[in-house]
């Protein structure tokens, strides 16, 4: 019991600090894999630290967020919290391979976060609920997940991940992989366009993309501390291209993203 009071108290303590992490969406897909999924049992962990991350999708301009990362997982996931796969349900699983639901938020945009967004107007929260279909066997890691934003903008987007997991040290393990994601006009208009309204205030000229691509290599390690303790680190960098590569804010920012992570971990259970 002692333990589950523990993990709920992380939980609610996630919850409050959730609008400080990462506006850009990027970071989660480079959160590194720790390998298949283990065990008959629950298991809770959290880890805090810092992300230094775009300041806006999009953005030239860099800012360091605090960073709480879950890690809330049920038998053989068949439920799930984290920072990394969102919120979800595993609905179906042969061997590695398994298929689910998912629920994400997309943080918006505040047009006083910086200067080339003056004029462009807030973007709020949004939610992204979907699938997903997963496979796993502790060495290798894909994950597709295509889902509908909702709130803050409205349209479907997609992501795909692919991780190559190396246990260089009972102690040390390390990941790298590519990353590909899209979205469609909904997400692009919302997040790269520029409607008449936004480009008399801003000085911008129209524009509506019909599609958001980005393409990147992600990488991170682990290093066990002991049975309770590890530290994360990983990091991202990618391209957006498509036609949001061609918006006046990209022209004012860059197409180039990155993202630097690190968190210390703690096991709560088992």
């Amino acid at each position: 019991m002692r333990h589950l009071l523990r993990g709920a108290a992380a939980l609610l303590a996630l919850i409050g600090t959730m609008p400080a992490l990462a506006q850009t969406g990027l970071a989660p897909q480079a959160a590194p894999a720790l390998g298949a999924p283990g065990g008959d049992q629950w298991r809770f962990g959290i880890g805090a630290g810092a992300l230094l991350t775009p300041d806006y999708l999009g953005s030239n301009d860099f800012m360091v967020r605090p960073l709480l990362s879950p890690d809330i997982r049920g038998p053989n996931d068949v439920v799930f919290l984290s920072f990394r796969d969102g919120l979800g349900a595993t609905l179906y699983r042969d061997g590695p391979f398994s298929t689910g639901v998912v629920l994400r938020p997309r943080f918006g945009r505040d047009q006083d976060d910086n200067p080339a967004l003056r004029g462009m107007g807030d973007i709020r929260l949004s939610g992204e609920g979907g699938g997903f279909v997963s496979y796993s066997d502790g060495t290798w890691l894909a994950r597709g997940e295509v889902r509908y934003g909702f709130g803050g903008y409205s349209g479907v987007v997609a992501d795909a991940r692919l991780d190559r997991v190396w246990r260089v040290h009972p102690r040390v393990i390390l990941s790298a992989g590519p990353r590909l994601s899209w979205g469609g006009s909904g997400f692009a208009e919302t997040f790269f366009g520029v409607d008449e309204g936004q480009a008399r205030r801003s000085g911008y000229r129209p524009f509506r993309p019909s599609d958001y691509w980005f393409a990147a290599a992600a990488a991170g390690a682990t290093w066990v501390l002991d049975e309770r303790w590890a530290l994360i680190a990983f990091g991202e960098v990618g391209q957006i291209f498509g036609q949001a590569a061609d918006s006046p804010l990209i022209d004012r920012g860059s197409a180039t993203q990155a993202v630097l992570g690190v968190t210390m971990a703690y096991r709560f259970w088992p």
